[in-house]
């Protein structure tokens, strides 16, 4: 077996360009002794005369010829391990993640930024999508992961991450009691969330809002209601709100209490088989205070 290292190869490719012992190790970065000390354990190695020197320069043997020739297939083959090793290193265990938008967009961004300050052994796939579809994904086995908003049932393991409270955005300085007459704006929720929603409403003022206009994301529906067309609801205070032009104004069921969803994280069996997706589950618990 060989004990040529890959800078022999190199040496070879080299000083059969150059000619020159001096101009090879200029060229490596090497003193010319040990240009020379190498190329005498090449020809040691192999029992041959690699080189005849002259005042002419370089004279290459027909031994080394053949050495140098296998020299560049040598280093190609040494270039497509390191390249192989490297990508399977590169390589991370991907994780599907189901997310629906609003979780996605008011929590899910500091605590994925600090999972990979931690750990960053996870190709991260973030399916988004409303959280019936999220949960419906994770039973048929779609994602590992689901961050779903309400009580839908669930027979795996799950983690209560948070109540979000209920709030009302309406444009600033609005009088309460002209809320309920102002156009409602409707932007997606699920149903079971929606629900929530509609029965604090019919508590407060009666009835169902008049929706007057309908939009796909709770974005668009803050900017709308900062521009006065009218009033919206939303989970979750992290919203960007200019609260020059808009308030929020938090909600309460008829006895005092906080009006809120609660936002679990659902777990696939796949996540108890992967040490690299139990240390996320890990820290997406710490991150929310689970079990604190």
């Amino acid at each position: 077996m060989t004990c040529m290292k890959e800078l022999d190869w190199k040496i070879l490719i080299v000083l059969y360009e150059k000619r020159s012992i001096s101009k090879t190790a200029e060229a490596l970065y090497l003193t010319q002794s040990a240009v020379t000390k190498r190329l005498k354990n090449i020809e040691t190695e192999w029992g041959i005369n690699v080189i005849h020197r002259s005042n002419q320069g370089v004279t290459f043997t027909e031994d080394g010829i053949y050495l140098t020739q296998k020299a560049s297939i040598m280093m190609d083959f040494l270039r497509e391990i390191r390249e192989h090793y490297a990508q399977r290193e590169c390589q991370k265990e991907v994780l599907t993640v189901g997310i629906p938008n609003s979780f996605s967009r008011l929590h899910f961004p500091e605590a994925l930024s600090k999972y990979i300050e931690c750990f960053d052994r996870l190709d991260i796939r973030l399916i988004p999508s409303s959280s019936e579809v999220v949960l419906q994904k994770l039973m048929d086995g779609s994602v590992d992961i689901g961050f779903v908003c309400g009580d839908y049932p669930y027979l795996g393991e799950k983690e209560p991450l948070m109540d979000e409270n209920l709030y009302l955005l309406v444009p600033a300085g609005m009088p309460l009691d002209e809320v309920e007459r102002q156009p409602f704006i409707q932007w997606k929720m699920n149903p079971l969330v929606e629900m929530i929603r509609d029965q604090w409403w019919k508590s407060q003022y009666g009835g169902l809002p008049h929706q007057s206009y309908q939009v796909p994301f709770a974005d668009i529906a803050i900017e709308m209601v900062e521009k006065g067309l009218g009033v919206t609801t939303l989970f979750g205070d992290k919203w960007r709100i200019d609260h020059e032009k808009a308030q929020l104004i938090q909600t309460y069921d008829e006895q005092g209490n906080k009006v809120s969803r609660k936002v679990w994280m659902m777990l696939s069996d796949r996540c108890f088989q992967n040490p690299d997706i139990s240390d996320f589950v890990s820290l997406i618990e710490e991150y929310f205070g689970v079990n604190k």
